[in-house]
């Protein structure tokens, strides 16, 4: 008995309902990564773990899920998450040297 062709309007053939994105994880992804991250993390994964391939989207159908016209919203969420991460790092890093070679002197800003 076949399978009835899936609906989802798949960028790439041969991918069944299996490896779409629940909207949760769609919504999350498209606010964490442009396609082109997408594409380069998914090729990283793929060749450190090959079963990455049969439980993801492949870079073309992530692309067309994350295609939207007024992606203006997710841009300025992904540019926020990059300026606070990088601040997060900026500053443990500023720690670490401080603690390391600071000469006692971050006991005295509170780290």
């Amino acid at each position: 008995m076949a399978s009835p062709p899936s609906s989802s309007g798949s960028a790439v053939p041969g991918h069944s309902k299996s490896t779409d994105l629940d909207p949760i994880a769609r919504s999350a992804l498209r606010y964490t990564l442009s396609a082109k991250e997408y594409k380069l993390l998914h090729e990283y994964l793929i060749s450190r773990v090959p079963a990455v391939e049969r439980r993801t989207p492949p870079p073309p159908r992530y692309e067309a899920i994350v295609k939207k016209s007024d992606d203006y919203n997710a841009a300025a969420v992904r540019a926020s998450l990059r300026v606070a991460f990088g601040t997060f790092t900026a500053l443990k890093t500023w720690e670490f040297f401080l603690r390391r070679i600071g000469r006692g002197q971050a006991k005295r800003y509170g780290f």
